[in-house]
């Protein structure tokens, strides 16, 4: 890690949070108006660039947030490091992404040294989880526990954690325990925060399908699709689109054909930088090898799905689930279909 001879951040008295446009309540479409009723000038440039970042705006964002990766106030530079970071894996620039993610690391460090307020602390450690979960880089032994800071986070970051919370007990295989966290935080909002609530839906969703509750799976994708939709939100979808396994490809792909090509895109962009920070000495990326709906096909194949349930979920003959699996095997010059999971990330 750097040695942070050039690091400089001081204790501001300034009442702001991480991430100002996740932690707005809003009714869906009102985005803007959002961003237009938070008064200070600098919160309110980033929340437009969370707004161009979940629009599926990458480099809209990255120029608005690159001016706040120096800021000496912790809210403006971890809100600005985490755009940087996923924008940027976007972008195909790992070395841009893995630098705002060690910054993140010496701002967390900072704050517990200098026994900053529990609220700084906090923000510190949601931001460190939000980029260790998203990218699937296990924590180091020393950070604090995530769910330790959530109480001290104000209701719309409190929601969004709890989606990390959730995403980190389905890593961990626990999906009835994941869904439940989902469950519990939707019940605690006091209003719509939507961006918290796409996620924590696509989280449900996600822990439904490996417990074979499809239906249940595609009624969470729609809801938090109905949701999305009215601001542009498609950066929840891409993010999770593999770990959704399908669902999307069954919930949009005919019926809105033009916004699911522009989705493929992103999810193609998108894993490409994941790769190269998650796995880069791989030889051959997956996700160059494979189309989203086949790398769908794949996650699901993997988990010992057979033809005709991968068929019924996704909304396909069993002969052309058939087809597109021989095709997955020919692609990653593989025999047997146990083998995809070498090339998957589950």
């Amino acid at each position: 890690m750097p040695d942070g001879t050039k690091f400089s951040l001081k204790s501001e008295n300034k009442k702001r949070t991480v991430l100002p446009l996740v932690g707005s309540a809003f009714e869906p479409g009102g985005a803007k108006e959002a961003i237009e009723r938070i008064q200070d000038k600098e919160l309110s440039e980033i929340a437009q660039a969370e707004l161009y970042f979940f629009s599926a705006q990458a480099e809209n964002c990255v120029k608005i947030v690159e001016n706040y990766l120096s800021s000496e106030d912790i809210m403006l530079r971890l809100s600005a490091d985490m755009l940087y970071t996923f924008a940027n894996l976007t972008l195909g620039n790992a070395r841009e992404a893995q630098s705002s993610r060690e910054d993140v690391y010496k701002c967390l460090k900072w704050a517990f040294q200098e026994d900053e307020t529990n609220e700084k602390k906090a923000s510190c450690v949601f931001a460190f989880y939000v980029i260790s979960i998203f990218i699937h880089i296990p924590p180091e032994e020393n950070i604090p526990p995530l769910e330790k800071y959530i109480p001290y986070l104000p209701i719309g970051q409190r929601l969004f954690a709890s989606s990390l919370l959730a995403h980190e007990t389905y890593l961990r295989m626990e999906y009835a325990k994941a869904q439940g966290i989902v469950q519990s935080a939707m019940l605690m909002s006091d209003g719509t925060y939507p961006i918290s609530m796409i996620y924590l839906n696509c989280v449900a969703a996600m822990c439904q399908i490996n417990l074979r509750e499809q239906e249940e799976a595609k009624k969470s994708v729609s809801f938090a699709w109905e949701m999305a939709r009215k601001d542009g939100f498609l950066e929840p979808f891409i993010e999770y689109h593999g770990l959704l396994q399908g669902v999307l490809e069954a919930c949009i792909r005919k019926s809105e054909p033009e916004v699911y090509k522009k989705l493929v895109d992103g999810v193609i962009a998108f894993s490409r930088g994941w790769m190269k920070i998650h796995n880069p000495k791989m030889q051959k990326a997956v996700t160059d090898l494979l189309t989203p709906l086949e790398y769908s096909i794949a996650m699901l194949a993997c988990r010992d799905w057979t033809n005709q349930e991968i068929g019924e979920h996704l909304g396909l003959s069993v002969n052309t689930v058939k087809h597109y699996v021989s095709r997955i095997l020919e692609k990653l010059h593989i025999d047997k279909r146990d083998k995809i999971k070498e090339f998957v990330n589950q």
